[in-house]
This record gives structure tokens, C-alpha cells and sequence, in this order.
């Protein structure tokens, strides 16, 4: 690793620092949901190493915790999901050029809190002379976020049950996805997103098995990338 590519991957890191206030807290409550639920400690950590996806983590285990069927624990899981398309597409710009294992990297990396931090490196400054090393920045991110939360995760697992229930840490689920939305906003298909979803969630939170908020999901999905693409075209 060249010096000009550690400095960018350790800038990554520490701008990813912040936002791990409200990982970590959502990794422990992962790691005591998944105990609660009966999932045994060394699958836990492995769905955290393996699919790295604490909302959709958190959601599995709570449905198996209620006793709901696969089928619709993994329909709920996947729309949860959706998101990274939009994601996917908004990075592609950016990425395509890179060979096929830096790209299957970053992808596995594209999380919430590794997007929100990468997109905006991304957008906020252009390549200057020489190579385009930005992808050490998003590497830098997406690494830190994962070591956190595999660390979070064993934490929650190993010492959950001494946590005093007067903590109250489901604040951070909510508090990790505002942190993003106060990011995120800043962009027009964000703005649209947000704005689509949450109007769908107040108009359909009396859906039965909160079908409301998976629905909401799939407007703000389609509402994000509809803007993107009038965006596109209108450049």
C-alpha cells in the first residue's frame, strides 16, 4: 500500500468514526436478540461476519423470536435489503473502473453507514492529478464499520445478559438510521426517498404485521431512484 492510498484508507477510518456511536449499541443489541431468540452464540457472530447486515440481523431474530415462519422471515429480510440497489447503483458511477476484486469487496463492505461516508468523499472531491484512490477511503470505512461490528456483536453475546435492562439500547437502531438521514438528505434523491417513505409509513401504518413499514420501503426505493434517474438524464 502506497502512502498517498494509507492516508486515504485512515481518513476513511476516522470519518467513520462518529457514526459508530450508534453501531456499536446496535451490534450489542443484535448480539442479545440473537441469544434471546435462541440462535447459538457461534451462529450469531458468524451472520455478522457473514451477511453484515444489522437491520436486517436484528429483524431475523426478532421474527424468530416470535415464532414467525421462514418464508415470511426471509421476504421481510429481503425487501429490508432493497436499499442496497439503490446504493449499488449510486456507487457503480464511481467504482466501475476498478477491477473485479476490489469491486466485490467494496460491495460486500456497502452498508448504510459505509455508503452515507463514501458517497459524499465521492461527490465532494473530484480526482485531482494522478490515480483516483478514493476506494481506499471507502475500503477504510466499510473496514471500520465491520470490525466494530463484529466486535459490538461478541460484546452483546458474551456480556449481554450483565447489561442492566435500564440501558435501554433499541435507542440505537433509531439513532444509527437518523445520524445516516441527516447525511443522506443533502442529496435530492435522498430528500425524495426519505420524503416518499415517510409518508407511506404514517398513510399504511395500519397494515397488519407492520406491512406498512415494508412498503414504505419499497416507495422510498422507487421514489430515490426515479429522482436519480430524471437527474441523470436532465445532465
Amino acid at each position: 500500500m502506497s502512502r498517498p492510498a494509507l492516508r486515504e484508507f485512515l481518513t476513511g477510518c476516522r470519518d467513520e468514526a462518529p457514526l459508530l456511536l450508534g453501531a456499536v449499541p446496535f451490534g450489542i443489541l443484535y448480539g442479545i436478540s440473537a441469544l434471546a431468540a435462541g440462535v447459538p452464540a457461534w451462529l450469531a457472530q458468524l451472520a455478522s461476519a457473514v451477511v453484515f447486515a444489522g437491520a436486517a440481523q436484528l429483524v431475523i431474530v426478532q421474527m424468530l423470536a416470535a415464532g414467525a415462519g421462514m418464508v415470511p422471515t426471509a421476504l421481510t429480510s429481503g425487501l429490508l435489503n432493497l436499499r442496497h440497489l439503490l446504493y449499488s447503483a449510486s456507487m457503480a458511477t464511481y467504482l466501475g473502473h476498478l477491477p473485479r476484486h476490489w469491486r466485490m469487496v467494496l460491495a460486500y463492505l456497502l452498508t448504510d453507514e459505509a455508503y452515507a461516508i463514501a458517497v459524499l468523499r465521492y461527490q465532494a472531491r473530484p480526482p485531482a492529478e494522478g490515480p483516483d484512490l478514493r476506494h481506499w477511503y471507502f475500503l477504510g470505512a466499510g473496514f471500520t464499520l465491520w470490525s466494530a461490528w463484529q466486535l459490538s456483536t461478541a460484546f452483546g453475546l458474551v456480556f449481554g445478559a450483565a447489561i442492566p435492562p435500564e440501558w435501554e439500547l433499541d435507542f440505537a437502531v433509531p439513532l444509527t438510521f437518523i445520524a445516516l438521514l441527516t447525511l443522506l438528505l443533502r442529496e435530492r434523491p435522498g430528500q425524495a426517498a426519505a420524503l416518499a417513505a415517510g409518508a407511506g409509513a404514517l398513510l399504511l401504518a395500519g397494515l397488519p404485521f407492520k406491512l406498512g413499514l415494508v412498503f414504505a420501503i419499497v416507495l422510498g426505493l422507487a421514489a430515490g431512484m426515479w429522482t436519480a434517474s430524471r437527474l441523470e438524464r436532465v445532465r
